[in-house]
């Protein structure tokens, strides 16, 4: 004979004052291209992490390639340390994923070596002093 397991409680109304947040976004899956050797690696990563975070997930899976040496490109926009994914340029494939599956090329991000850009782009040169207005 076996056992019947026991019915489960009849749902209880919320109670008052009491706030249900919304699920957090799902994460974004991105993929990340080595433009020097094609290198390819995906990462997940939250809509509300920086773009310094998507560096340290991708320092872990690219070996020898230091989080400051990267340069992350979108759609022709380096992506900024200190910006958020979702303000970013990245808000394209955020907009596509909620409506269905970005394509692959939606979700690609172009990895540059600084040490593999020209010297005047590591290291810009100053801009010359304004001249001082001359006032009689």
């Amino acid at each position: 004979m076996s056992r019947r397991p026991a019915p489960l409680p009849a749902p209880q109304p919320i109670p008052e004052n009491y706030k249900v947040e919304p699920p957090l976004p799902k994460p974004l899956l991105l993929f990340i291209t080595n433009v020097k050797n094609a290198k390819t690696v995906w990462v997940e990563i939250s809509i509300n992490d920086n773009v310094a975070m998507l560096k340290q997930y991708v320092s872990r899976k690219m070996e020898m390639l230091p989080v400051g040496d990267m340069i992350l490109v979108y759609q022709g926009e380096e992506l900024k340390n200190d910006m958020m994914i979702r303000h970013s340029k990245l808000d394209f494939v955020i907009q596509k994923a909620a409506v269905g599956e970005p394509s692959a090329e939606d979700c690609t991000i172009h990895l540059i070596d600084i040490k593999d850009t020209p010297p005047e782009v590591r290291e810009p040169k100053p801009l010359p002093p304004e001249p001082m207005a001359v006032t009689a």
